[in-house]
C-alpha cells in the first residue's frame, strides 16, 4: 500500500504541502517513509541521510530532522555511532522476547486501566476509533498506524503509572514488524474497529476479565500472524529437503 502523500514528478513534495495546512511537512515526510518501509521499498538496514531526504522531498533540513526523530522514536530507525540512520532490523528471537515481556506488562496494565480510566478518556477512545475506521476505509496504512498509536497511548496513560506506560509505549514501538504485518491485511484491520468497540464497552462496564482477554488476544493474534509469515511455504520446504537428500 502506498502513502497518500502526493509528490511532484521530480519526487519533491507538492507546493501545497510545503505551504502548510492541517499537516506539517514533517508529517508528510514521515508518512511517506513509513509507507516505503511497509511496501518494501525501504528494507531493514537500508541507510537514510538528511541530504538524500532533503533532495527527495524538496524540503529544508528542519522538517527532515523532525521526521527522522519521529521515525526513530516509533522504532522504525536505529541511529549508528556516526549518526547514520538505518531501517531497524529485528531478529525473530528478539520479537519473541519482546512479546513475552509485553504480554506480561499488558496483563498487569489492564487491571490498572479498568480501575483508573475516566469517562473523558473513554469518550476520547470512541473519537479515536471513529477516525481509525475512516482511515481503514481509505486504506491509509500510515494513518491507521498513527491513530492506533493514539488509541494505545490513551489506554496506557490511564494506568496512572508513568514507568509502566513508558515501557508499554516503547515495547509497542519496537514491535512494528509484527503490527505492520497485521495491519496490511485489510480484513484484520476492519475487524479491529469492532474489537476497539468491544474494549470500550468493557471499560464502560468495568469488566476487567473481558477487557484483559480482548487486549491480550489482539496482541497474540498479531504475533501469530507474524510467525506464520516466517514459516516457508510447504512446497518450498519439501523441495529444499529433497535437494538436501540428493
Amino acid at each position: 500500500m502506498r502513502s497518500t502523500v502526493r509528490q511532484d514528478t521530480d519526487g519533491s513534495l507538492p507546493r501545497s504541502a510545503l505551504m502548510g495546512g492541517h499537516r506539517t511537512i514533517a508529517d508528510e515526510i514521515f508518512d511517506h517513509i513509513v509507507s516505503d518501509i511497509l511496501s518494501g521499498s525501504l528494507r531493514p538496514r537500508d541507510r537514510l541521510t538528511e541530504r538524500e531526504l532533503v533532495a527527495r522531498f524538496g524540503a529544508s533540513r528542519t522538517p527532515v530532522r523532525e521526521a527522522i526523530k519521529r521515525l526513530r522514536e516509533r522504532g522504525f530507525l536505529s541511529i549508528e555511532s556516526k549518526g547514520a540512520a538505518r531501517i531497524r532490523d529485528m531478529k525473530p528471537e528478539e520479537i519473541e522476547d519482546l512479546y513475552a515481556l509485553r504480554l506480561r506488562l499488558e496483563r498487569a496494565a489492564t487491571v490498572l486501566i479498568i480501575k483508573s480510566i475516566t469517562e473523558r478518556e473513554i469518550v476520547e477512545l470512541k473519537r479515536i476509533n471513529r477516525r481509525f475506521a475512516k482511515a481503514v476505509r481509505a486504506r491509509n496504512l500510515a494513518e491507521m498506524l498513527s491513530i492506533r498509536a493514539e488509541f494505545h497511548a490513551v489506554l496506557v496513560a490511564a494506568t496512572r503509572n508513568r514507568w509502566l506506560a513508558e515501557m508499554l509505549v516503547m515495547l509497542r514501538d519496537y514491535a512494528y514488524p509484527v503490527r505492520h504485518a497485521h495491519w496490511q491485511d485489510v480484513r484484520r484491520a476492519a475487524q479491529t474497529i469492532e474489537v476497539h468497540d468491544q474494549m470500550i464497552a468493557a471499560l464502560e462496564g468495568r469488566e476487567t476479565g473481558r477487557f484483559r482477554s480482548l487486549v491480550l488476544n489482539q496482541i497474540k493474534e498479531a504475533l501469530d500472524m507474524f510467525r506464520n509469515r516466517l514459516v516457508p511455504a510447504p512446497s518450498r520446504r519439501v523441495a529444499y529437503v529433497n535437494r538436501l537428500a540428493l
